[in-house]
């Protein structure tokens, strides 16, 4: 924890928790004392902070964040934030400030429940004593009612608390009951509050908390001193008019004319927007001059902010008066919102963000959870719904992934929490496909549009062109984004040519209908779900459904085609990026195609041309998946290429029997096709299929075939791909150095070519070859630098293979709980790739381990269950592994006698989530 200048606050006792009594202070006027008295002014803030840190302090409070002067402090106990309080201002009326006109301080104190993190404190509660405090003077202590309630009893001698009454503060929640701290020795008498009510303002009440964009509302504020108009554009249910309330209620003591909130959408004729902006601030009607005059004249002197709500539909008219007032009146503000800008001179837009959301619902805590405002709407939201529900580590990634699918928008969190009153969190998620029927029931005073999320996007829909509503509903069959490119080939036609596609797209983003944004160097765009599961409807209604899906799976083909030309040749840095951007387009094809039975050739054509993606992405369960799929409905109409391709995908996805079958039928299929590269390529994976079978003699035979065609040219990925399997099969057929030099140029040509995967996977079997010799430390060192690749690409095989070495080595060298770590790192690893037998080896480098430890018996089980998953498939160990399992047993039969064989059997009959488990305990 540091204030603003980095300097360390050191608070004497901990951070409190729980039911939390905050204190805030700040000084009165400090901005004009600063500009009047700066040299001054130092020496009297310095005085005024000692004062405060010592006076808070010796009271047992915790000084949590300073800000400027301002103070944020906290108190386990309402009567030391009391006696703090009195102390401060006691303290400081007995200053001598003369030298900059006297110094006044405001002191708020408030209490109730916190969320903390890292020395901080977030929230309602936090928010609340903040307001508390904008309302008071200087010299003054006010205390909120839930304050004064918590202090009956508690109260100093010779003190009281003086009701101030109920007063709406500029959070625009309801009223809140506040009082003033009295005592003998200080200041009675103030002006009144400097709350909602007090000032010259219409701005409605609102009956739930601002949550979130506490950041981007100061960093607005500061926009309106630059920009004397300041339009927040942003898609439906986004928050726009409740952001631009709060900027409003932020700033009402500095417009001395107040703070004017002027509603448009009820309005539907352009032509009332000047009679509703005059009947709002009471502006008459003059003879001879247009309404619009009137009010610009009626300005012209006045220091005001204006806030004019819901543009859009009125985008031309609203702008001309907009337009009007900004010309002829220099001390008026105004913020508009709209689905677009306004297009006037000077103004400044504002595109209005979802709430924030986890990148990742993996692993999420609740206090993790809490730290993205979208979950905390929801969290705050289900309460007041529901009073049984609690965020909890168990259920906040169900929030989240809620909270996703709704992107962050809290008009549509708003709709969907109040079903916490019939389903459970999980249920609501699973429903949340039914979200057009789901998200209605919306608050009874709400707009019609507001509802729900249906009639918010009808109203954004509505005021679209026809040629604006066909783009938009065809850009619905785009999953996760698309290029210009993309949708110029997909999404044109005779009556929308492509080059007239980046207007109307522009168009799009400009009404919040489309996002814009950048990803790497490329420009993209994307619907939020909610959006395109609504243009998705109106594209099956308007008949064209099947035509663009046809043509949004034809296209993606063509990159997949384009991507496995390239495959040989390209950096993996620069082959990888662009198709994982293309992920859910890839998927949404893959669906759709593979589900028809007129376009399943589309679909079986693109899993089998996105092979490379599945392994080098690490998409190992989803490309079995979509492989498996593809080959269950391979009709008599696919070429044999298609099979083949198809199969040698499979392999490489495959360990032991199933490699060894898929590559066997990858390798028919393309002899008889004549293709001499494409038989290569299934003789290289079936020679490892081979290998791990125990078939050395075979492998050697495959892999010879396979390389006399690679070799052919030389500078390809698949050649080198060749060396890393070859070298493992020529190591294990007694050719040591021969697989070693193979090792050694593969090594070389990887760096060259860019192949990160390639690149760590040779160098962890050169680790190997050194362990071999008896090389620990240069074993260690190859394999410490593979699994550093191998994370920075995400490549789960290549860490779950490497970490499983790296454990066997430590052991070696009798580091037991590096070893034990390394093994723990392997099996979360091998979880991820979903291959039976990687995790099978990953346990394996746990056992070995705690075999020499002090579980033998867990140990057993855990060999037990290796050497049953291994039989299934036909694996053989490999020779450091192999080695490596006979210590393991020699001692587990030496600790274990006659219970060795049944604590194999209990294993062999687990399940691998069992195993697993067993595996990790503590």
């Amino acid at each position: 924890m540091s204030d603003p200048a980095g300097q360390a606050l050191e608070p004497s006792v901990s951070l409190p928790t729980g039911t939390v009594t905050f204190l805030f202070t700040d000084i009165e006027g400090s901005t004009q004392r600063w500009e009047a008295h700066r040299e001054a002014m130092q020496t009297a803030v310095a005085g005024h902070d000692a004062l405060l840190r010592e006076v808070i302090t010796r009271h047992n409070g915790y000084i949590f964040k300073t800000v400027g002067d301002a103070f944020c402090t906290s108190f386990a106990r309402v009567s030391d934030a009391i006696a703090a309080a009195l102390d401060v201002q006691r303290a400081l009326g007995k200053g001598d400030f003369s030298g900059i006109g006297g110094l006044k301080v405001r002191v708020a104190l408030h209490s109730g429940e916190t969320t903390e993190r890292d020395g901080d404190y977030f929230g309602p509660t936090v928010n609340r004593v903040a307001r508390l405090l904008s309302a008071g003077h200087g010299g003054q202590i006010l205390v909120s009612g839930a304050t004064a309630e918590l202090a009956q009893g508690e109260m100093p001698p010779h003190t009281s608390l003086r009701d101030l009454g109920a007063h709406r503060l500029k959070d625009l929640a309801l009223a809140e009951q506040i009082y003033q701290l009295a005592a003998p020795d200080l200041e009675r008498d103030f002006q009144p509050l400097q709350s909602l009510d007090a000032l010259p303002n219409n701005l409605p009440l609102q009956v739930t908390s601002f949550v979130g964009r506490e950041q981007e509302v100061e960093e607005l504020k500061e926009r309106l001193k630059k920009s004397r108009l300041l339009t927040l554009a942003g898609a439906g249910g986004v928050g726009k008019t409740r952001l631009a309330l709060q900027i409003g209620a932020d700033l009402l003591e500095k417009y001395d004319d107040g703070v004017w909130f002027i509603e448009l959408a009820p309005i539907p004729d352009p032509e009332l927007i000047p009679s509703v902006v005059a009947s709002t601030l009471n502006v008459p009607e003059s003879q001879g001059r247009s309404l619009t005059e009137s009010i610009v004249n009626s300005l012209r002197r006045k220091h005001a902010l204006l806030i004019l709500d819901n543009c859009e539909h009125l985008l031309d008219a609203a702008a001309k008066v907009i337009d009007g007032i900004m010309r002829g009146c220099q001390k008026i503000n105004i913020i508009a919102t709209s689905r677009q800008g306004l297009d006037i001179s000077g103004e400044s837009v504002h595109r209005v963000p979802s709430l924030s959301l986890p990148d990742s619902e993996n692993s999420l805590t609740s206090d993790f959870a809490l730290q993205h405002s979208a979950l905390r709407l929801f969290v705050e939201r289900a309460q007041a719904a529901n009073d049984r529900f609690a965020l909890t580590d168990a259920n906040a990634a169900t929030v989240a992934q809620i909270c996703k699918r709704l992107d962050g928008i809290p008009l549509a969190i708003e709709l969907a929490v109040p079903r916490l009153k019939a389903f459970s969190v999980e249920q609501l998620g699973e429903r949340l496909s039914e979200r057009f029927r789901i998200l209605t029931g919306g608050s009874r005073t709400a707009l019609p549009r507001q509802q729900t999320m249906r009639a918010l996007i009808d109203w954004s829909y509505d005021l679209l062109s026809a040629e604006e509503k066909a783009v938009f509903r065809r850009a619905g069959v785009f999953a996760g984004g698309w290029t210009l490119e993309a949708i110029s080939e997909v999404c044109s036609d005779a009556n929308i040519e492509s080059w007239a596609l980046l207007d109307l797209l522009l168009s799009l983003v400009g009404k919040s209908l489309v996002v814009a944004e950048i990803e790497g160097s490329e420009q993209r765009y994307r619907l939020l779900e909610s959006t395109r599961e609504y243009a998705l409807e109106k594209l099956t209604q308007s008949g064209e459904s099947q035509r663009m899906k046809h043509r949004h799976s034809e296209y993606f083909l063509s990159v997949a085609r384009k991507a496995e030309e390239n495959w040989n040749t390209t950096p993996l840095s620069a082959w990888l990026p662009p198709l994982r951007l293309e992920l859910d387009n890839f998927r949404a094809a893959l669906e759709w195609a593979l589900a028809d039975a007129v376009n399943s050739a589309l679909g079986r054509a693109l899993a089998g041309e996105l092979g490379h993606l599945w392994s080098d992405g690490s998409l190992y369960p989803e490309g079995r998946h979509w492989l498996n799929a593809a080959l269950a409905i391979v009709g008599d109409g696919d070429s044999n290429a298609v099979a083949a391709r198809l199969w040698l995908a499979l392999a490489k996805l495959s360990d032991a029997r199933p490699l060894h079958d898929a590559a066997e039928k990858a390798r028919t299929l393309y002899m008889e096709l004549g293709d001499r590269r494409g038989t290569a390529a299934a003789l290289n994976l079936l020679s490892y299929g081979l290998y791990h079978l125990g078939q050395l003699e075979a492998a050697d035979r495959a892999s010879n075939e396979a390389f006399a065609i690679l070799s052919e040219s030389k500078h390809t990925k698949d050649y080198v791909d060749c060396l890393n399997r070859r070298a493992v099969v020529l190591w294990a057929n007694g050719n040591t150095d021969e697989g070693i030099q193979s090792a050694i140029e593969g090594l070389a040509l990887a760096k060259l070519l860019g192949d990160e995967i390639m690149w760590a996977g040779l160098q962890a079997n050169l680790a190997e070859y050194e362990f071999s010799s008896g090389k620990l430390q240069e074993a260690l060192a190859h394999a410490t630098e593979a699994a550093a690749v191998s994370k920075k690409i995400n490549d789960s095989r290549g860490m779950a293979l490497t970490f499983g070495n790296i454990a066997g080595y430590n052991r070696k060298l009798g580091r037991m709980e590096e070893a034990r770590a390394a093994a723990r790192v392997s099996i979360h690893w091998a979880r991820e790739t979903q291959r039976p037998m990687i995790v099978a080896g990953a346990i394996q480098s746990l056992a070995i381990v705690e075999a020499e430890g002090h579980e033998p018996q867990r140990a057993a089980r855990l060999l037990g269950y290796v050497d049953a998953a291994y039989s299934r498939f036909g694996f053989h160990r490999e020779i450091n592994e192999a080695q490596a399992y006979v210590e393991a047993v020699d001692t587990l039969r030496k600790s274990l006698n006659e219970s060795l064989s049944a604590r194999f059997a209990e294993g062999a009959a687990w399940s691998e989530d069992q195993a697993v488990e067993e595996a990790l305990k503590a």
